[in-house]
């Protein structure tokens, strides 16, 4: 059996797990990677390879900022004569048309458990609404409603007390690699209507985080306060107003039982009852939108 020509739509982050996971692979030929014209977002919000780099470095043709609307983007796509299309943090909504032009299906690396948490950002919303566990989904893209198809296999991790944004990011991304790498056989091997269809009176959506989200306000519980925290670290940074002016608090730790403590530099006191936090703090000059 000839290998499998297949483009990867991704971005940096779970993007490389999954560009590991398809070079790797003995039934895949990479023949391309779409991904988002190159900036100075922090995004995947931790350390890694650009995800350009590691395409380059493979001598895979890297195809950057195209516009997935544009009839000339079809054209290209279909001139490559992909049979498998994988999808992992794209920033466009697959269209219609090129859905149609795999034989095998253009398949999705999503970060949470379907059919909850579709849409951005699902572990941000995991962690503020205190879940427990997340996982990988790995589903197809049927049409252009995001996040909805049957679903091929998926993945649990449970969210560890410890854990921010940036860590939970980071573990759902290792486990993204060997989540596809399970997924691709099914995929070549049995008609898509014998996966399950996801259940829609379960769909959940998580919307865009604001930096109206990332505020810590005044009365706040020191729990709800502690989870903020998680959800918005590294980026955008929870933050909070003092004296005036704005700090992102880059770690906040829970002390119980002192009936008293003090600001020092770098750090702000709350307190509730005999509890209290203390968080280190930087100061915030811009007041800035989220990417």
């Amino acid at each position: 059996m000839d290998k499998i020509r297949t483009i990867l739509f991704g971005m940096t982050g779970l993007g490389n797990s999954a560009f590991e996971a398809l070079t790797e692979h003995d039934k895949i030929n990479l023949v391309a990677v779409l991904t988002c014209k190159r900036n100075h977002n922090p995004f995947p919000y931790y350390q890694c390879e650009k995800l350009y780099e590691m395409a380059s470095k493979k001598g895979i043709p890297v195809y950057e900022g195209l516009n997935l609307k544009e009839t000339s983007t079809y054209e290209f796509i279909h001139s490559l004569s992909p049979e498998l299309i994988v999808v992992s943090t794209f920033d466009q909504i697959i269209t219609n048309a090129i859905i149609q032009i795999p034989k095998y299906g253009v398949i999705n690396i999503h970060p949470s458990l379907l059919p909850q948490y579709r849409g951005t950002t699902p572990t941000v919303w995991a962690l503020m609404n205190g879940e427990e566990e997340t996982g990988i989904s790995i589903h197809f893209i049927e049409n252009e409603t995001i996040d909805s198809g049957r679903i091929i296999l998926q993945s649990r991790v449970k969210i560890m007390p410890e854990d921010t944004d940036g860590t939970l990011r980071y573990r759902l991304d290792q486990l993204s690699k060997t989540t596809l790498a399970r997924a691709i056989n099914p995929v070549l091997t049995y008609d898509r209507s014998s996966f399950p269809p996801q259940n829609e009176l379960l769909a959940t959506y998580g919307r865009k985080r604001t930096i109206k989200d990332a505020e810590i306000t005044k009365g706040m519980p020191l729990k709800k306060m502690l989870t903020l925290i998680r959800a918005m670290t590294p980026y955008p940074g929870a933050r909070i107003l003092h004296q005036g002016k704005w700090h992102i608090i880059k770690s906040a730790s829970l002390i119980t039982g002192a009936s008293s403590c003090q600001n020092q530099d770098g750090t702000i006191m709350i307190r509730n009852k005999n509890e209290w936090i203390k968080l280190e703090v930087q100061d915030v000059r811009i007041h800035e939108s989220i990417n």
